[in-house]
């Protein structure tokens, strides 16, 4: 899936962003996210692993902290399972959280400017803009992102068990006529193949 996937795991447990970012390739950014920074272990899920972060001014249906008057920095984490979306409030300790689970993505892309970058979040019926973010975590963010997105699409192989039910059915189908033998062949041999 991910290379250093064990490294990132490691570097999440213990809370190191600044060493994720570092694996990217990337500056560590902390500009306006570092209550969002420090509240982040308490919204990843159990043996969930962060693998990039960005910072950035976010649009697309989120809402705003009542306090923030409209201008808030939104940290955006990367994990293995969603885009996870944390924004503290200025002046309490209210947090705001939004999830995109992997399997609402349709796909990510990144835009880089003289100075700072965004990225979008395609969901199909809408898209989730992270604006002015630092450019070089951007390209970074939306490269891993379509790798784990590549990876979740991937076709499993059936488990052993399932195979050998799938193996039987087809020789069913065989015996009672359904399947002629070279139909047979070639979904077993497509079966097997899958594997």
């Amino acid at each position: 899936m991910i290379e250093n996937f064990s490294r990132y795991a490691d570097l999440t447990g213990t809370q190191n962003w600044k060493a994720i970012c570092a694996l990217n390739g990337v500056p560590f950014d902390s500009f306006g996210t570092k209550k969002e920074l420090r509240v982040l272990p308490d919204f990843l899920e159990r043996g969930e692993t962060v693998l990039a972060l960005c910072s950035g001014m976010v649009t697309g249906g989120f809402q705003a902290n009542a306090l923030d008057m409209g201008v808030n920095t939104w940290v955006v984490a990367l994990t293995d399972e969603r885009f996870l979306f944390l924004d503290c409030a200025l002046l309490s300790r209210s947090v705001d959280t939004q999830t995109i689970r992997h399997d609402k993505v349709q796909s990510v892309s990144a835009s880089q400017g003289w100075v700072l970058g965004k990225i979008m979040i395609d969901l199909g019926a809408r898209v989730v803009v992270v604006d002015n973010c630092v450019k070089q975590s951007v390209a970074a963010m939306a490269d891993l992102a379509n790798k784990v997105l590549r990876a979740a699409a991937a076709p499993k192989p059936p488990a052993p068990d399932a195979m050998l039910d799938q193996l039987e059915r087809l020789a069913g189908l065989r015996r009672t006529g359904a399947l002629d033998e070279a139909e047979f062949r070639i979904a077993k041999a497509r079966l097997l193949a899958a594997a």
